[in-house]
């Protein structure tokens, strides 16, 4: 196999796992599953990693770029932060994105995998990853952090309750409770 080709079995491996990972949690994803779903074998995964939780690692990093993208791409679209904002605010409070938990947020996928057996460094990577998004949110009115996790919260519970009115609810409201729309 070529480094051309080991590298891009490698990079599809990492986007396999941050959805898988994303959808599932850590503990109910294992290495063959993720192999399996870039149609690789499972001895190959310790060629490219060198454990499970490297790749977790390695997965959860590049689900954080990809939201930063998104954020960037929502800046770009818009024309002016504010309005970026606003529009990834309703985006990420969306019934698409509480029934796609793959394609969305790593925060939301893993926080309780990472609260209950998380390594230092995913502690870490999630942190960085709040952050980031914290510090993207921030307004003169209102902290970051503090529309973040009432972001993640919502979304949270959303998922939760998914198929009740409760779930609609929950999106709709603190969606139009931080943009400030009814």
């Amino acid at each position: 196999m070529s480094k051309a080709q080991a590298a891009q079995n490698r990079d599809r491996t990492i986007q396999a796992a941050a959805q898988l990972l994303r959808e599932r949690g850590v503990d109910h994803v294992s290495v063959q599953d993720i192999m399996a779903e870039v149609g690789l074998t499972h001895g190959g995964f310790y060629r490219q990693f060198d454990s499970k939780d490297a790749l977790v690692l390695e997965a959860t990093r590049h689900a954080y770029t990809t939201m930063a993208a998104q954020m960037a791409d929502a800046e770009g679209a818009q024309g002016d932060h504010h309005a970026a904002q606003q529009a990834y605010i309703r985006a990420y409070l969306s019934p698409t994105h509480r029934d796609q938990p793959g394609q969305g947020c790593p925060t939301a996928g893993l926080v309780q995998d990472v609260a209950r057996n998380g390594t230092t460094d995913m502690r870490q990577v999630l942190a960085d990853g709040v952050t980031g998004l914290a510090r993207w949110l921030d307004t003169d009115d209102r902290s970051g952090l503090v529309t973040a996790c009432t972001m993640l919260g919502a979304l949270l519970i959303a998922r939760a309750t998914q198929g009740t009115p409760l779930s609609d609810q929950v999106l709709e409201q603190v969606s139009g409770a931080l943009t400030h729309t009814p």
